[in-house]
């Protein structure tokens, strides 16, 4: 008899051992670990600029090219124009046909010799210019003595 209250006192440590054991296993979920971040994606952003997008009749054409990074929220861009004096270049967002509001002013003609057939430069995206820019509402202007705007062109975006 005394043998097998040994036994059922022995069965019962093994027993909380195991239950202790099983609850120190438990993993604990915090806020963060249960969100899953969406990979940070790179972007190769081009504009093809030219009178397609002003249904005017110049001969003006101009090339952006240029990259952004989700992580950093950099949008570094550089424009080589040809044919074409322009006064103002400005980056600008709406739906194709629109005006669209500003967004930046990318290059302001100051002096008569400062004409540059390269403009480059660097932007810093707030939310709602990144997800603008990722629906493809952005789009370049080209504004000269003859015309506002004589030229233009959208962004387009390809993932790296």
């Amino acid at each position: 008899m005394w043998w097998n209250k040994a036994t059922i006192f022995i069965l019962k440590i093994t027993i909380v051992f195991i239950l202790f054991s099983m609850g120190a296993c438990k993993k604990e979920v915090t806020a963060d670990e249960a969100k899953v971040k969406p990979p940070v994606r790179a972007y190769v952003v081009t504009a093809r600029i030219d009178k397609k997008g002003t249904n005017s009749n110049s001969e003006g054409t101009a090339v952006l090219k240029g990259k952004y990074d989700e992580d950093t929220k950099i949008l570094s861009y550089a424009i080589e124009y040809t044919n074409v004096a322009p006064l103002l270049i400005t980056l600008r967002s709406g739906i194709k046909g629109s005006e669209g509001s500003l967004v930046k002013q990318l290059y302001k003609l100051e002096k008569e010799n400062e004409i540059s057939a390269k403009i480059s430069g660097t932007l810093l995206l707030n939310p709602l210019q990144e997800r603008g820019l990722l629906k493809g509402l952005w789009f370049v202007a080209i504004n000269t003595i003859i015309m506002t705007p004589e030229i233009s062109g959208r962004l387009t975006l390809k993932q790296l």
